[in-house]
């Protein structure tokens, strides 16, 4: 009898990650949860057991470790896992002026948010590559497509993701794996986010999503073969506008998003 398929989700501790995992249990797939410690996996991974049915096995590591992939990948093996599902969902994000960071912060940013990502897919496409049917989600951001003050690393590591997932989809085109990247935009993932955006109004308030409605498109549209997945329709107006926008009136939005931000900044310090 072949092994169950396993759907690994990265950042699976809270928010986003943890709808994932959930939404992931509720179509029946069986999921390994990869968070830091401290974020109850044990206690989320039996809950999802019991409520769905399935397995749910957790792995808590920290990823911005040098060797936290290759001891996550060690674990898989030594439990006789096969993961058909990998998501890349974990990262750090930030607001603030770009002196407000030291270096190292900026170093464990991108590494966290491009080098795992990459490293965990390299690892892993050939347990994917040998099954019938696989799937990578990489969870980029609307940030990936816009240029934005307090954000400059973050929406460049999601740039990358980004670039990294359309160039890795023509790689696999011809083979078993689907490769999606998903680029949500506001959403309240934790509660931090959640009291920020009540805050918000018109247009931007409308178009903050749950981590559970995100998930919930996201999944669909990995397992219905889209290659880009933007949740929202007010994110993917937004999208097909930047192109149209004269540069004078994206100033002036970047500058009062740079307000903007610096307020959310202070308050989260």
């Amino acid at each position: 009898m072949n092994n169950p398929t396993f759907s690994l989700i990265t950042g699976a501790g809270s928010g986003i990650g943890f709808a994932f995992a959930e939404e992931c249990a509720r179509r029946g797939f069986h999921v390994l949860l990869v968070s830091l410690p401290g974020e109850s996996l044990l206690q989320k991974s039996t809950d999802l057991a019991s409520k769905y049915k399935v397995q749910a096995k957790y792995f808590e590591c920290d990823l911005s470790e040098p060797n936290a992939c290759t001891e996550l990948f060690d674990f898989v093996k030594r439990e006789n896992l096969v993961i058909g599902m990998l998501i890349n969902n974990a990262g750090m994000g930030s607001n603030g002026d770009f002196e407000q960071f030291e270096p190292s912060f900026y170093h464990k940013q991108i590494y966290l948010n491009t080098i795992v990502p990459v490293t965990l897919t390299r690892i892993f496409i050939p347990i994917l590559r040998a099954q019938s049917h696989s799937y990578i989600l990489n969870v980029s951001s609307m940030g990936a497509f816009f240029a934005m003050p307090q954000k400059e690393v973050y929406n460049a590591t999601k740039a990358f993701l980004l670039s990294f997932s359309r160039s890795l989809q023509l790689h696999l085109e011809e083979s078993t794996v689907q490769l999606s990247v998903v680029c949500p935009g506001p959403v309240d993932s934790n509660a931090r986010l959640l009291e920020i955006h009540r805050d918000l109004k018109g247009m931007a308030k409308k178009a903050v999503m749950k981590p559970s409605e995100v998930a919930a498109i996201a999944i669909a549209g990995l397992l219905a073969g889209k290659p880009l997945i933007i949740p929202g329709r007010l994110n993917r107006i937004m999208r097909v506008l930047n192109g149209w926008i004269p540069a004078g009136l994206k100033k002036n939005f970047m500058r009062k998003e740079m307000e903007r931000q610096a307020a959310l900044s202070k308050r989260g310090s």
